[in-house]
C-alpha cells in the first residue's frame, strides 16, 4: 500500500490504544493499529501528521548505515552486554538476559530495525529498574521530593519536569558517565523549586552542583555516547 509516494505496511495489535506510526527505513512506514480500527481512517491520520513523517524520512535517510550490535555498554551502571543472535526462532521474543552478562537477541529475518526495537524494549526496563530508585535517592539527598517519574524514549531530551513536579527520563541516560546522569537528575529536581530557566534557577542548580556549568555544556554533546541502532523504530 501507498501514501503519496510512500509505501506503509498496517499490523493489527490488541493491545494498541491507538495508532502507532514508525519510520524504519527511508522508504518505508509502519502502521500499528487497534483491533477492529478503521482502516478507512488512515490517510487523515497520515496527513495529520505528514510533517512528522516527512522528518523522520529525511532523518533515516541521513542516519548512516546501521548494524546489529555486538556489545552494549551502559555507562551509567557500569555493565557490558555481550549480544549473542539467535536465528530463525520464529515469532520474536524480549531480548533475554542470560549469565555471564549475555543478552540473547531474536534476529527476525536479519531486520536490523526489528532487531533495534527489541534492544529498545529491553533498555526500557532496564532503565526503570536502574534511573528510578536512583533519582529517589538523589531526591532524598538533596531533600527536594516531586510528585511521579516516568521512563521514555524522547528523541530530544535527557529529561523533564511539569508543573505538577512529575518528572520524565529518557531511557538513553544509561549510556552516560554516572556525573552526566546525576546532574540531569539535579537539573530536573531544580525544575520543582523553579520551572523556568531563569537566573535564580542556575543559582540554584549551582549551589547543588558547584560545577555545574562545565556539565551543562558536557550535557548537550552526550549524544555522542548513544549508539545508532538507538535512534531506530522511533514511534508517533
Amino acid at each position: 500500500m501507498r501514501w503519496k509516494g510512500i509505501e506503509y505496511s498496517v499490523r493489527e495489535n490488541h493491545r494498541a490504544r491507538r495508532v502507532i506510526l514508525r519510520v524504519p527505513s527511508a522508504n518505508r512506514l509502519d502502521v500499528v493499529v487497534p483491533r477492529r480500527f478503521n482502516r478507512r481512517r488512515l490517510p487523515e491520520i497520515f496527513q495529520a501528521h505528514g510533517e512528522w513523517i516527512k522528518q523522520e524520512l529525511q532523518r533515516v535517510q541521513a542516519l548512516p548505515a546501521v548494524t546489529a550490535p555486538r556489545q552494549i555498554d551502559l555507562q551509567a551502571i557500569d555493565q557490558r552486554w555481550r549480544l549473542e543472535y539467535l536465528d530463525d526462532v520464529g515469532v520474536p521474543s524480549p531480548a533475554e538476559e542470560v549469565s555471564g552478562r549475555v543478552l540473547e537477541v531474536a534476529r527476525v529475518s536479519g531486520e536490523v530495525e526489528a532487531i533495534a526495537r527489541n534492544l529498545n524494549g529491553w533498555l526500557q526496563r532496564k532503565a526503570h529498574a536502574h534511573l528510578v530508585p536512583w533519582l529517589r535517592e538523589v531526591s532524598v539527598e538533596t531533600g527536594i521530593p516531586f510528585q511521579k517519574i516516568s521512563v521514555r524514549g524522547q528523541s530530544a531530551r535527557w529529561g523533564s519536569c511539569s508543573k505538577q513536579h512529575n518528572i520524565s527520563l529518557n531511557r538513553s541516560l544509561l549510556f552516560l558517565p554516572p556525573p552526566l546522569v546525576r546532574h540531569v537528575f539535579l537539573h530536573e529536581l531544580c525544575h520543582v523549586k523553579r520551572l523556568d530557566h531563569s537566573p535564580v534557577f542556575w543559582r540554584i542548580l549551582q549551589e547543588m552542583e558547584p560545577n555545574s556549568k562545565a556539565l551543562e555544556a558536557e550535557i548537550k554533546k552526550a549524544d555522542k555516547y548513544v549508539p545508532p541502532w538507538v535512534s531506530l523504530g522511533k514511534s508517533r
